[in-house]
C-alpha cells in the first residue's frame, strides 16, 4: 500500500506500517542492482552512463537543495568551486540512478501505492516527490505544536493545503476548536552557551530561522537569510523608534549573526532566553513563516509574516511583503487578530489538519490517517 525511502528521520514508519510499506534503499549500489533487477542489467548500464557522461540539467533541481545547505552550513568548504562541483556532481549521478529506479517502480510496480514523502525539497526525497507527481502520496514534517505531524497531500509548510480564506473558518457554524486546543507550544533550547538576558516587556520578539530550512529557500521571496533578515530589523528599528526588537537565533544552526553588523541600540539578542517567555512578554511577534508565529496566536499574540506562510490570513495576522508594509504593520499598535477566527484556524489546525504523535510514537492508526491524507 506504501512506498518511501529508507530517510533516517522517518525509519520509524517501517515499523509502524509493517507489512504494509516497502522501504527502498538509496544505497547507490541497491538502486543500481535493483534497477537491473525490475529493467535488466542493459537499461541499468545505460542509466549510469547517462548519468555520468553529462551534469543532465533536469536532475540540477533535485540537488540544488542539498548544496545550498552545504554551503550556507561550511561556506568555507562548499563555497569553493572545486569541492562544491565534486559534491554537486557526485549528487547529480545518485539522483539520475534513482530517478530511473523510481520510475521503473512506479511504472511497473503497484503505481497507485501512496508514497511516503519526507519534507521533499532535498535529495533523496526530491526526487520521490518529482517522480511521484500524479501519484497517491503525502509529504510529511514536524507539526506545528509538541508531538504533531504534517502528513498533506499537496506539500508542506506554506504550500499545504490548510485553507487561507478567512470565510472557511468563519461561515459555518462548526466549532473547530470544540475538541479542544493545544495546550503547549515548543520550547526551542537556548543557542550554544548564552546566558539569558532580562527583558523590558512590549518589544517585538524576532524568531531566526534556519537559512538552509525550506520555509526560507522555498518560502521567503524577499529575506533569503538571517544576515538580510537582520539587516530588515536593523532598518525597522531605525525607522520605527519608539519600538525595541529582539532576536533568538534558531538553536538548531551553528552560524551566528551577531557581530555583522554594528550594535544597534534597540536591536537585542536574547539567544539564553525561553522562547514561550518571550512571546508571553512581547507585543508582537515578527517572523518570516517560523512556526513561532502559530504558537503567538496560540498565545492570543499580534502576528507580523515576511514570508509565505500557512497561516498567512487575512484578518489573523498582519502580512508584510516589502519594508514599506512592514513599517505601516508595526505601526498598527493596537491591531489584534479576529478572535473567533483565531480561534477557529488553531482549532481546524489541531483537530483536524495535524496527525498527533511524533516520529518516535506514531499512532496506532497512522496507516487510516496516511491513506485520509493521500485521499483528500
Amino acid at each position: 500500500m506504501f512506498v518511501k525511502l529508507d530517510t533516517g528521520v522517518v525509519r520509524h514508519f517501517d515499523e509502524a506500517l509493517a507489512g504494509e510499506v516497502e522501504v527502498i534503499s538509496t544505497r547507490s549500489l541497491d538502486v543500481y542492482r535493483r534497477l537491473a533487477a525490475l529493467r535488466g542489467a542493459a537499461h541499468a548500464r545505460r542509466a549510469l552512463w547517462q548519468a555520468l557522461r553529462a551534469e543532465r540539467a533536469d536532475i540540477a533541481p533535485l540537488v540544488e537543495g542539498n548544496l545550498a545547505r552545504k554551503r550556507i552550513r561550511l561556506p568555507g568548504v562548499f563555497g569553493n568551486p572545486v569541492i562544491g562541483g565534486m559534491y554537486g556532481a557526485i549528487k547529480r549521478v545518485q539522483a539520475h540512478l534513482l530517478r530511473a529506479l523510481l520510475k521503473a517502480e512506479f511504472a511497473e510496480v503497484q503505481p497507485d501505492r501512496i508514497a511516503i514523502v519526507y519534507n521533499g525539497s532535498n535529495y533523496p526525497e526530491s526526487v520521490l516527490a518529482e517522480v511521484t507527481a500524479g501519484h497517491p502520496r503525502v509529504f510529511v514534517e514536524a507539526g506545528f505544536f509538541p508531538a504533531t505531524l504534517q502528513v498533506d497531500a499537496k506539500g508542506l509548510n506554506g504550500g499545504n493545503s490548510v485553507p487561507r480564506t478567512p470565510s472557511f473558518y468563519l461561515d459555518t457554524d462548526e466549532d473547530f476548536a470544540a475538541g479542544g486546543l493545544p495546550a503547549t507550544v515548543n520550547n526551542r533550547p537556548s543557542k550554544g552557551t548564552f546566558a539569558p538576558v532580562d527583558l523590558t516587556p512590549g518589544f517585538v520578539f524576532v524568531p531566526f530561522q534556519v537559512p538552509s530550512d525550506m520555509q526560507v529557500t522555498l518560502h521567503s521571496p524577499w529575506v533569503r537569510d538571517m544576515e538580510q533578515f537582520l539587516d530588515v530589523v536593523i532598518a525597522a528599528a531605525e525607522a520605527n523608534p519608539d519600538q525595541t526588537f529582539v532576536i533568538k537565533e534558531h538553536p538548531s544552526f551553528k552560524r551566528s549573526v551577531i557581530g555583522l553588523r554594528l550594535d544597534h541600540p534597540r536591536v537585542i539578542f536574547a539567544n539564553g532566553n525561553v522562547t514561550s517567555e518571550m512571546i508571553a512578554q512581547a507585543r508582537a511577534v515578527l517572523t518570516l513563516n517560523s512556526t513561532v508565529g502559530i504558537e503567538a496566536l496560540l498565545l492570543d499574540k499580534p502576528v507580523i509574516t515576511l514570508g509565505d506562510a500557512c497561516y498567512n490570513i487575512e484578518g489573523l495576522v498582519l502580512h508584510a511583503g516589502d519594508a514599506d508594509a512592514l513599517n505601516a504593520a508595526l505601526a498598527r499598535r493596537d491591531w489584534r487578530p479576529d478572535p473567533r477566527l483565531r480561534r477557529q484556524f488553531i482549532g481546524y489546525l489541531w483537530n483536524r489538519y495535524l496527525v498527533h504523535g511524533r516520529y518516535d510514537d506514531l499512532p496506532e492508526d497512522l496507516s487510516a490517517q496516511l491513506k485520509r491524507a493521500a485521499h483528500g
